[in-house]
């Protein structure tokens, strides 16, 4: 079963993504912020995909993103962004080969999100 991080700063949409998910047959490890997601990645959990949103208080999603790299874990990573200036998150992104397919507009559109999920886990 595929695992997936879900890394956001509300716990809400934490929550009704990590139910949507394994509903969909995913198993979901939750991460309410940053900081928790930086500790997640720093043990030996398999991690398949990372649905991980950009902006938020103390580390957002570029600071988790380094810190992946660094660790030299290697999986896919799909951005969530409520912000209207994720443009300018792009513009960084394009840099470490993300493009605007790779981002997600908050309020999430659940079938969007779960279609993006198989694609990048090669699921038909």
């Amino acid at each position: 079963m595929n695992k997936i991080l879900v890394v956001d700063d509300e716990e809400r949409i934490v929550d009704i993504t990590e139910k949507f998910l394994k509903m969909n047959g995913f198993d979901v490890v939750k991460a309410i912020g940053g900081e928790e997601a930086i500790r997640i990645l720093s043990t030996d959990t398999q991690i398949d995909l990372m649905v991980l949103d950009m902006k938020m208080p103390k580390v957002n999603g570029l600071g988790v993103m380094q810190k992946k790299t660094e660790l030299g874990k290697k999986f896919p990573v799909l951005l969530l962004t409520g912000s209207i200036d994720a443009e300018k998150y792009l513009e960084v992104l394009k840099d470490k080969g993300f493009t605007a397919e790779d981002i997600l507009y908050k309020p999430i559109d659940l079938s969007v999100l779960l279609e993006k999920v198989k694609q990048k886990l090669n699921i038909a």
